[in-house]
């Protein structure tokens, strides 16, 4: 049965009595499907009769209505069979329909107002003036039907689970984020088989939302939950894809976003992405983003913004620049990248930190997701994981045994989960035997034989305290390809083991360390080892980019200019 809207006239004011009718008050109501109706479109409308007998009202049966439109050149209406009548929609506009029960000549008429529209009508676009990474939403009729909005030629973002109809008036809205470089202009739009134009001009400030953030973080409270809890997205604790990196300060030729996260559950799993469409971010023309669990602001202190950043001394962090562990920097070859993703199994602090330096303005995206997301779904965290900050390698050290045990060396299949990863394990080197040496083999094991683009390095560290005053290097293997073999002269103690992807490809990996004598049997089993390593290097002018051997005097590095 269809269900319809019921429009009903006011109860009071009638008071005579009517011929051959004992009842006190009769009314007349109006029904419709919905207060829109398109333009060309035919839709039936019902009255009905009711006497009001006390505080009760019944049902007249078999009463004649005649049907009135209040403007014929809006909506034309046409009487059908008893108490039915048919309703056309000719142009857009409002209009009364009137049906009055022919046989009561003082009941009161029943008075429906309908809208005619085409298809796809605005009414208003909220707020009138929005800032990038702002939601824009569109109210009217068949709005919810669109598929492409824009402002000056640059599409709008579809906002999730926006698309809302109200079935009692047929009117609907859809939201969209505002991204860089829209402008201020009239709504262009698609949808329904139509296209057109706002008639207002919606302004666009060319700042993002969250500004000011550059020496004030954003606070983003994760514990919020979500924006769209009990649905396929409510592992999104936070998203943004229309975020500004906004003209740059004039005097320093950059600026910066700052984001603050914080959780009461450091035990959670997060993800956090971040992605800029530009590459390059070591170049002069850089985005350098750095995720880390302290930092503060000197805003007294002397410099240009970015020395004014400072956290513990030895604090942690990755960045896309550089690395540092236990304060010290690690600064391993990779390509460029438009995107950093940062998966954790569990928290190094209550309060995470991302901040991005930039010389040029660009749209990007900034996700926070509660899980452990990796770039293939086929990958799953490891038996080491957590170890993408060099500190939790310290929870769990590989101890090498000796080669005179005749023990096995450590042996394992570990990840890359999201693409330029760093692995960081810590390992115990015994004493070494006259002339032993500690081997350290790496061997991507792709999914698919014959495909494999990936190319990651491995690189053997100092640990302060045991094996040096900082974090320096003590040999790497930095081959193209993902096969390493490198052997060094390791004395005991313990050092940091880093396994860093070159190339950006998430990937398997078989890694083995054992200790080796100086003539014999000189190997080490990997699970499912694959082909002997390649004897071209990686074109660059040092196989690896040094330690500093001592922490930077500015606590997220020297401003880079052209």
């Amino acid at each position: 049965m269809r269900s319809f809207v019921v429009i009903a006239a006011a109860l009071g004011g009638v008071s005579c009595a009517f011929p051959n009718d004992n009842s006190d008050k009769v009314f007349v109501t109006l029904q419709a499907p919905s207060h829109v109706v398109l333009r060309g479109q035919q839709v039936p409308v019902s009255a009905q009769a009711w006497r009001v007998v006390g505080t009760d009202t019944q049902a007249i049966t078999n009463v004649d209505f005649a049907f009135t439109s209040g403007s014929g050149s809006v909506a034309r209406v046409d009487k059908d069979s008893v108490g039915y009548a048919t309703v056309t929609g000719v142009n857009s506009g409002n209009v009364d329909i009137i049906a009055r029960a022919v046989s009561f000549e003082h009941a009161q008429e029943a008075d429906l107002s309908l809208r005619v529209s085409n298809p796809l009508e605005i009414d208003s676009v909220r707020p009138k003036t929005a800032h990038y990474g702002e939601l824009l939403t569109v109210y009217g009729v068949g709005v919810d039907s669109m598929f492409l909005a824009s402002l000056n030629s640059v599409n709008l973002i579809e906002y999730p689970f926006s698309r809302v109809r109200d079935s009692s008036n047929g009117l609907g809205r859809i939201s969209f984020w505002v991204p860089p470089p829209a402008q201020s202009g009239q709504l262009f739009f698609l949808g329904a088989g139509v296209f057109g134009l706002d008639t207002a001009t919606t302004n666009v400030l060319k700042e993002d939302v969250f500004e000011p953030n550059d020496t004030i973080p954003a606070d983003v409270n994760l514990d919020a939950g979500g924006p769209w809890p009990g649905t396929a997205l409510a592992p999104i604790l936070f998203t943004n894809p229309a975020l500004a990196f906004e003209p740059v300060d004039r005097t320093t030729g950059a600026g910066e976003d700052w984001f603050h996260f914080h959780t009461g559950d450091t035990t959670q799993a997060l993800t956090f992405f971040i992605t800029y469409p530009s590459f390059g971010d070591t170049s002069a023309s850089a985005t350098r983003t750095f995720f880390l669990d302290s930092l503060s602001y000197f805003a007294g202190g002397p410099g240009d913004p970015v020395e004014k950043f400072f956290g513990r001394d030895s604090a942690d962090f990755i960045s896309s620049d550089f690395y540092r562990c236990k304060g010290f920097e690690f600064s391993p070859a990779q390509l460029p990248r438009e995107s950093t993703t940062v998966a954790l199994k569990t928290l190094p602090s209550h309060d995470l930190h991302i901040v991005t330096f930039f010389s040029r303005t660009q749209r990007y995206a900034l996700t926070v997701g509660q899980g452990y997301f990796t770039a293939d779904p086929r990958i799953k965290p490891d038996a080491f994981e957590e170890n993408d900050f060099c500190h939790y390698a310290d929870t769990r050290v590989i101890t090498i045994p000796t080669r005179a045990s005749g023990l096995p060396g450590f042996s394992d299949t570990l990840n890359i989960d999201n693409p330029f990863e760093i692995d960081w394990y810590r390992i115990s080197v015994p004493a070494p035997g006259l002339g032993d040496s500690v081997l350290f083999r790496l061997q991507g094991r792709p999914f698919i034989a014959g495909r494999d683009s990936s190319d990651i390095d491995v690189y053997v560290l100092t640990v302060p305290g045991s094996t040096g005053s900082g974090v320096t290097e003590v040999g790497s293997s930095v081959n193209a390809g993902s096969t390493e073999n490198l052997v060094l002269g390791l004395g005991a103690g313990s050092y940091y083991v880093a396994v860093v992807d070159y190339a950006g490809v998430a990937m398997r990996y078989s890694l083995c360390i054992k200790q080796i004598p100086l003539t014999g049997v000189r190997t080490c089993n990997l699970i499912l080892p694959g082909p002997p390593a390649p004897q071209m290097s990686k074109a660059r002018p040092q196989a690896s980019a040094p330690l500093t051997g001592a922490a930077r005097n500015s606590f997220l590095g020297s401003r880079r200019r052209p």
